[in-house]
């Protein structure tokens, strides 16, 4: 009897630290260091607005168009054409992007009437210099598109989800090297970037040439949320905080047991 209620003791113990172990481990695993959404911008939002956290002030740009929030969403229009006259908001990180983050943005967007138009975004260094850049062009419905060190490619099941919100995560893998999924179909794929720190997001509606009654209006509008930046801890750091959970259920199995 002495025997069985020592036993329910050990793993009843075990249990419940193992649970600890286990929630703690998985806490670990991803942390937020910045994020804000169009929820903390009630009248819209301009140069030098800064909501949320992690991020540095707005910067907007926006000769071709402008910019609002509406319906929970920031927005950026565009009825202009030409390089130059489309409209960016830039937001600097309040650090630069390191191994292990992942900065992710939800966008929506809308008609691209023209093949020259464009929306997206751009990663920068803190000169202003694109790192990486991704966008959805009129006319392809399938993929999206992509820049880096390597040239520009194309991002292969990265659909133009037409007036869906859907997140697309970068993820920063080492210094020149990247990962960017698109979370509403799992598609992703990886690729090289230049030496320069990522410092800075630019996002982007834009129509680069063609016929100016093609711009903008009619449901163009780029729209966008959830700016975020995680940290993910090295494996290093997860596989000593697995080996101290075991140490302390070892620990607690012996001194139960010796009772």
């Amino acid at each position: 009897m002495k025997y069985q209620l020592r036993t329910k003791l050990i793993f009843g113990t075990l249990g419940i630290i193992s649970g600890m172990v286990a929630t703690n481990f998985a806490a670990a695993q991803s942390t937020t260091t910045a994020l804000d959404t169009a929820a903390n911008y009630s009248g819209g939002f301009s140069t030098g607005m800064n909501g949320g956290y992690g991020f540095g002030a707005w910067t907007l740009n926006t000769p071709g168009g402008g910019n609002y929030v509406g319906g929970g969403l920031f927005g950026l229009w565009n009825n202009a054409y030409g390089a130059g006259t489309g409209s960016y908001a830039n937001r600097p990180f309040g650090s630069v992007l390191s191994p292990g983050q992942t900065f992710s943005i939800s966008v929506q967007t809308g008609t691209l009437n023209g093949s020259a138009e464009q929306a997206g975004f751009n990663l920068e260094d803190a000169s202003g210099n694109v790192l990486f850049s991704y966008w959805q062009q009129g006319g392809n419905y399938l993929d999206g598109d992509f820049s880096d060190a390597n040239g520009a490619g194309t991002a292969t099941g990265f659909a133009y989800d037409f007036s869906q919100l859907d997140t697309i995560a970068f993820t920063l893998n080492s210094a020149t090297s990247y990962t960017l999924t698109d979370l509403a179909t799992d598609a992703s794929f990886s690729g090289t970037l230049s030496g320069s720190a990522i410092d800075q997001v630019q996002i982007f509606r834009q129509n680069l040439a063609g016929d100016p009654n093609l711009g903008g209006g009619g449901g163009t509008d780029y729209r966008f949320n959830n700016l975020e930046i995680t940290t993910v801890p090295e494996p290093s750091v997860l596989a000593l905080a697995g080996m101290s959970g075991l140490g302390i259920l070892f620990i607690a199995r012996r001194r139960l047991a010796s009772r």
